[in-house]
């Protein structure tokens, strides 16, 4: 009796059954084909109640009915029921998940028009903005760059490469004439396709030098110096960061100076990307040969 209790709770919790058809598709199951009053009996349902259960079973796949006077319900093969109900409910995720994306879109269009209208008083008004979310650095990061009139330097300690929002938003900068200027490292943990992407990015018109994070004592970007936004990571050791949006224009003409010292640290960047794209190409041909082997 517990097996089937955990069972019937199991069929509730995670396939959607309601507690009526858990326990009438389990009587059904372990004591074999019955009529609607025996099945009201044994399953412990309201006999009021018993014609819609067996119904919405048979719909969904779980048991079948042999018509008569009274009809005889059994049960269909568990792991064959089982896994066209999986299929139903795969469908009417995908398609519950469908009708979100419809209203996101929507939703997006018409609060974008509304952010649009007053985003600009947000960077006029404010000196101080704060995010500890990394979707949310990502979507001020590109704001910021897509909203600079002349200059933006970016300083950056992270070992991973930007987002594609990120450089994309860095192309748009770049195609409205905007410098663009940057020092950092490449390490091995970028891949092929990202080495790529960022050499991309770099004929576009970016100017990059490489130099070695442990040289990079923050990481910082000045927009116009004017606006800075400084990043660091999570006191509480995660891998999520933690960002401040400043518009000080006196710290943005300090960490300025700072950036023309990194600036000229740093080596250009081509080279050294060219160099580790290089060694990605051979370790991949380097598999090959051993998979063919």
């Amino acid at each position: 009796m517990e097996d089937s209790s955990q069972q019937a709770a199991i069929l509730n919790r995670e396939l959607g059954l309601s507690p009526y058809e858990s326990r009438t598709f389990l009587s059904i199951l372990t004591l074999g084909p019955m009529s609607p009053s025996e099945i009201a009996q044994r399953a412990d349902i309201p006999r009021p109640r018993i014609y819609d259960v067996l119904r919405s079973l048979v719909q969904k796949g779980l048991l079948m009915e042999q018509t008569g006077k009274p009809a005889i319900y059994a049960a269909i093969e568990p792991s064959e029921a089982l896994r066209d109900l999986l299929t139903e409910i795969e469908k009417e995720a995908s398609r519950q998940l469908e009708e979100k994306r419809k209203i996101i879109r929507t939703l997006s269009t018409q609060l974008s028009q509304i952010y649009e209208k007053t985003k600009h008083l947000k960077s006029k008004e404010s000196k101080v903005w704060f995010t500890h979310r990394d979707t949310a650095f990502i979507s001020l990061y590109a704001e910021a760059i897509r909203s600079c009139e002349k200059e933006i330097l970016i300083a950056s300690t992270s070992p991973t490469p930007p987002e594609k929002e990120i450089l994309e938003a860095v192309k748009h900068a770049l195609k409205k004439g905007k410098s663009v200027r940057v020092v950092r490292q490449i390490t091995e943990r970028w891949t092929l396709p990202d080495l790529e992407d960022y050499e991309q990015y770099i004929k576009a018109g970016s100017q990059v030098r490489y130099l070695d994070q442990k040289e990079i004592p923050l990481r910082f970007m000045i927009f116009d110096d004017r606006d800075v936004i400084l990043v660091f990571p999570s006191e509480t050791g995660s891998t999520t960061l933690e960002a401040l949006w400043l518009r000080i224009p006196q710290l943005a003409r300090i960490l300025h100076q700072q950036f023309e010292e990194l600036w000229r640290k740093g080596i250009p960047i081509l080279p050294v990307l060219n160099e580790i794209k290089q060694k990605k190409r051979l370790g991949e041909e380097s598999k090959k040969r051993s998979g063919k082997a």
